[in-house]
């Protein structure tokens, strides 16, 4: 008994612990906290372990983790939606706080550093766009534009058809695209005429 726990953890291991980052930062992206992420991916390889004996070896283990995770999250969502609202205090400090230009940095960057420019001026305007999508757009925008999994495989791992994916991707894009021109126009990098 404690020799086939001992393989089957070894197993384990090999095959499902080699995803942890990329799990961890696409919960990132779906839960609205890091500690949030940090209980989906918590919850998702418990959950996986105690199930390992039914995933098929040679089947593709990521995306079984990501059918687990995404599961854990839309049951979790659910439960949020029919719960009791919840105010968090992060959201509440930040209302306070008088909002800086986004691209107020821009000047130090001299050089013009691609890189620089994508990690200090998109990075949070970009979480924030992902963090107010709904929860099915921004599961749909994850697993498919960040993590590149086909539509197929998006319509499998949350459980409707392909045609829901679909819509909900051109949806999620035409909000993060109206985001980015608001943002683009707010910080003088686009002209109103061009919103058209």
């Amino acid at each position: 008994m404690l020799k086939n726990s001992k393989r089957q953890l070894e197993s384990f291991e090999k095959e499902a612990l080699i995803h942890l980052d990329a799990m961890f930062c696409s919960a990132l992206k779906m839960a609205r906290s890091e500690a949030e992420a940090e209980d989906l991916v918590q919850e998702t390889f418990l959950r996986a372990y105690r199930s390992y004996h039914r995933f098929e070896k040679g089947t593709n283990c990521k995306a079984w983790l990501y059918k687990i995770m995404t599961n854990v999250f839309m049951n979790k969502y659910n439960r949020r939606k029919t719960g009791p609202d919840v105010v968090r205090y992060e959201d509440i400090c930040d209302h306070y706080v008088p909002p800086a230009r986004s691209g107020s940095d821009y000047v130090q960057n001299l050089g013009y550093d691609a890189d620089w420019i994508f990690s200090n001026l998109f990075d949070d305007d970009m979480k924030r766009l992902l963090r107010d999508l709904p929860s099915e757009f921004r599961l749909s925008i994850i697993l498919s534009d960040i993590q590149g999994f086909t539509y197929s495989d998006v319509a499998g791992l949350t459980n409707v058809k392909i045609g829901t994916v679909k819509s909900r991707l051109f949806r999620a894009r035409k909000k993060l695209q109206k985001g980015l021109l608001e943002w683009a126009m707010a910080n003088g990098y686009a002209l109103e005429a061009e919103a058209v």
